[in-house]
């Protein structure tokens, strides 16, 4: 429900997001081709049209009937300048903030028709949304009723892997991958709340204290129960190559940007770790994957930490166990950088004892590489922007063949923000077809 109009008007955060940039920072690959069209501008409307604009696509939506057919995925093929490479394998990747219905409320979302947010309307929609991706790995955010697709998706030829949120949340990130194609070996769960430390009995209550007023304080602020899943697999017609998939849900608020950049550098140590240790395990270099919604908008600090070549990551704090510092402290870290957050709370979470190094770990986004990052993934009349990518590692031995395709803001099935009949979540899916050349 990333940023939502119900979640911000709940906050009175609405104006953080004028200011988001949305130009892209792409890296060079050299299988690339230079096909890049121009990207999609949304309309700049006045207050009164802004208003008559949403109040007539939610008239036109309550007329609609919950038979309304679902948006069916269109790939746009990525084409070469070359035709030296030929289909070895190939397999398809998709992400997706499915809405939790947790956060499913009529105050939130008074723009959509009431049908389309009832938990059986939605569920059913959202099950026979997820099938028409036909995904080889499906990475769903916010997903709070695991059991209900587990057992439904397994009917349909797919295995998943699982980690709820911490604290009382109800939703958390999920894995689903077609089993007669892929098999986890390993995988890993990552809490960032592992960031601050453990409170002891005896500071418990004074902790509590503290949390109610001192939210600057970083080891309340630090602690927004997010989690993230990594899992690495064999592809049995590509038998020679391990792909890891990294599927995580950064924290939504616009003005804890420093929380989502610390996040971001864990996730990214985290991701680094795993990938050493299935080298040094199984002597292949594997292809990696993070996707998921990042609640960062193109060009802002989380955005361009990502797709830098040489990143500044959290590494594990030392009241966490000695082998997970072995893990991150491994011949990948390549020296101390003194890396400011660039905020009013660097000092302060610097001061946490949270260790700052810089590693080499170049990543590409796939949409903003092939064509430019989307106009949008999240619409609703109160924020309309993109939030969820798909990141990668170059690698000479994958390319992309096609991406999905997403609707423009003018179209029938974004008009007056969604969810809607035509897509179940607040979110649009992204996804693409990559080949492996072995």
């Amino acid at each position: 429900m990333s940023w939502s109009i119900g979640a911000w008007s709940r906050r009175q955060a609405l104006s953080c997001v004028a200011a988001a940039s949305s130009s892209a920072v792409a890296v060079d690959l050299p299988f690339f081709s230079p096909f890049s069209p121009p990207a999609l501008q949304l309309p700049v409307l006045g207050p009164s049209q802004h208003h008559h604009r949403i109040l007539s696509a939610i008239g036109q939506r309550k007329k609609m009937s919950c038979n309304q057919p679902l948006s069916t995925p269109k790939f746009d093929k990525v084409e070469f300048s070359d035709d030296v490479w030929h289909e070895t394998t190939s397999f398809r990747l998709f992400s997706y903030n499915i809405l939790a219905q947790a956060y499913v409320k009529s105050t939130s979302f008074p723009h959509s028709p009431s049908s389309c947010l009832k938990w059986k309307a939605r569920s059913q929609a959202l099950l026979t949304r997820l099938l028409s991706f036909n995904a080889d790995i499906l990475c769903l955010q916010e997903l709070d009723e695991y059991e209900y697709y587990k057992q439904r998706m397994e009917k349909q030829g797919y295995q998943s892997t699982y980690v709820k949120r911490s604290g009382k949340k109800r939703d958390g990130c999920g894995i689903f991958f077609k089993s007669e194609r892929f098999e986890i070996l390993e995988k890993q769960i990552i809490d960032y709340n592992d960031l601050v430390p453990p409170i002891s009995p005896q500071n418990d209550d004074a902790a509590v204290e503290c949390s109610k007023v001192d939210i600057n304080d970083p080891n309340v602020r630090l602690k927004r129960d997010c989690v993230a899943i990594m899992a690495a697999f064999k592809c049995f017609k590509a038998p020679g190559f391990i792909i890891i998939v990294a599927n995580t849900h950064l924290y939504w608020d616009p003005n804890w940007a420093d929380v989502k950049l610390a996040q971001a550098k864990y996730l990214v140590s985290r991701l680094v770790g795993f990938q050493r240790e299935l080298i040094d395990r199984y002597q292949k270099v594997p292809i990696v994957f993070l996707v998921g919604d990042f609640n960062s908008t193109p060009g802002d600090q989380v955005y361009n930490y990502l797709v830098s070549n040489e990143k500044d990551v959290m590494v594990v704090p030392p009241f966490i166990s000695s082998s997970l510092q072995v893990m991150l402290a491994k011949d990948s870290i390549r020296g101390v950088a003194d890396s400011s957050l660039e905020n009013n709370h660097s000092t302060k979470l610097r001061a946490s004892n949270n260790r700052v190094e810089t590693i080499f770990f170049p990543l590409c986004s796939l949409y903003g590489k092939v064509a430019g990052e989307p106009s949008f993934t999240n619409c609703t009349p109160g924020f309309t922007g993109t939030l969820d990518y798909i990141f990668f590692c170059p690698s000479c031995c994958l390319r992309p063949k096609s991406i999905l395709s997403l609707p423009s803001i003018d179209s029938i099935e974004t008009v007056g923000g969604l969810p809607n009949h035509f897509h179940p979540s607040d979110h649009l899916p992204i996804g693409a077809d990559l080949v492996i050349k072995l």
